[in-house]
């Protein structure tokens, strides 16, 4: 069944007066089993019969017109995710500091969420009614976190004793039309070099329905106390991982007319090799996971920094605060664009992550107590003063539980949240230096 998070608009059924905790268990005659069955089942045209159990657990049908069922969808309670059973060696919720709220400790492995969200799944969990329901529902594309094709390095790198072979599975889903985009966190010394080739090797000769490969480096935080050592990739680990994939990528574009791996922006920073042109990344399909996000800025601040050298402006002085990683892009590849407008000077400040340790860098992982700290030694000439919002969630919250107030009282006077990328930034700026 699916429970109601709160009363849709009541004229959706005439006559009935819907109720926060009201479910729907029903369409016709099959049961809903969430919202996913719910979607599928009302693809009708016209209208569908819906079964309705109230609070007080009587039984009615009505029929609903499926123009209304998008309405009626958003009062859904979200779904529950299936949680994880492996238990990845480099897993990042491992490596959470003691003390945070409990959400940040549950892994999920829900090839539903894989469908709606992008979250990547294992398939460690996934039984024959799970793939018959993915197949018949045709929910795709899916995340796959491959990491090895080689059985003996992904059956050490996911902490299981089962021996797994996701390349059968993968070719099962593939046979029946589901589209798969793969990755693998690259772990120096277990699913590099060789192993790497030949996963990357594997997952092409799958053919069509692979859409994209993403290598990623692992991520380790300060955190890691009884878990596997691991090190981190260094500059020669990343310089030998892009050779390894641009390589692939040439001859997979040969052969299938896409170049379908990529390595990460995070590779191409760590040993300073510049970003390929954003053609090379075709429809940036894992943008979200770091793939061609930092070439896609370049290209798009262009035009920004055309238009907002034109323009004559009084000087505007603006700090920046953000991860070591996005300071180092900054200093690297926009500060030659941002410094052609004249009125503008721009300071970007990166922030040292000590919530979860140097080898951090990323802006989203980022605690209030981060910012406070940078935020209380700003000089008096900071100017206008920004913090990304990728660090903050959705109730206002950082990662330590501080609130936005909180951070944004801890500086001086007129600390705001920057939402959207730097061209955003730069025309919020230049509005504000007009009036």
């Amino acid at each position: 069944m699916i429970e109601l998070e709160r009363a849709p608009a009541q004229g959706i059924v005439p006559g009935y007066r819907w109720r926060q905790g009201d479910a729907l268990s029903a369409i016709g005659s099959t049961p809903l089993r969430d919202i996913l069955d719910f979607y599928y089942l009302g693809e009708e045209s016209g209208a569908v019969d819906v079964v309705v159990v109230s609070t007080d657990q009587a039984h009615q049908s009505f029929t609903v017109q499926t123009d209304d069922l998008t309405t009626l969808a958003e009062t859904f309670r979200p779904m529950e995710f299936k949680t994880c059973a492996a238990r990845c060696i480099f897993c990042f919720i491992d490596q959470n500091p003691e003390g945070m709220r409990e959400n940040i400790y549950v892994k999920d492995e829900d090839y539903r969420f894989s469908f709606l969200y992008g979250n990547y799944i294992t398939l460690t969990s996934m039984n024959r009614r799970g793939l018959e329901r993915i197949i018949e529902q045709r929910l795709t594309p899916l995340y796959v976190s491959v990491h090895a094709t080689d059985i003996d390095a992904r059956t050490e790198l996911l902490g299981i004793k089962r021996r797994i072979d996701v390349l059968q599975t993968m070719r099962d889903l593939l046979s029946h039309g589901i589209e798969i985009h793969a990755q693998i966190v690259l772990c120096p010394g277990i699913n590099d070099g060789e192993i790497l080739d030949r996963s990357l090797d594997d997952l092409g000769a799958l053919g069509e329905g692979i859409g994209s490969i993403s290598v990623v480096p692992v991520g380790l935080s300060d955190h890691r106390e009884g878990l596997a050592e691991l090190r981190p990739v260094t500059r020669e680990d990343a310089a030998r991982a892009i050779d390894q994939i641009e390589a692939r990528a040439e001859v997979f574009m040969t052969n299938s007319g896409s170049r379908l791996a990529f390595p990460s922006d995070e590779f191409y920073l760590l040993d300073d090799r510049p970003f390929p042109p954003l053609s090379d990344y075709e429809e940036l399909m894992q943008q979200d996971t770091g793939i061609g996000g930092c070439r896609s800025i370049i290209d798009g601040l262009q035009d920004t920094v055309e238009e907002l050298a034109a323009q004559e402006l009084p000087r505007r002085k603006v700090t920046l605060l953000t991860g070591t990683l996005a300071a180092r892009f900054f200093e690297r590849d926009l500060r030659p664009l941002t410094a052609r407008i004249g009125w503008l000077d721009l300071d970007v400040v990166p922030v040292e992550n000590t919530l979860y340790g140097k080898g951090i860098t990323v802006a989203g992982l980022l605690s209030g107590g981060d910012f406070t700290r940078v935020l209380g030694a700003l000089s008096a000439d900071a100017g206008s003063i920004w913090i990304p919002d990728v660090a903050i969630n959705h109730d206002g919250l950082f990662l330590d539980d501080l609130t936005l107030e909180e951070v944004l009282q801890s500086g001086p006077p007129g600390v705001r949240v920057a939402e959207g990328d730097l061209g955003e930034l730069l025309w919020t700026v230049a509005e504000e230096a007009k009036l």
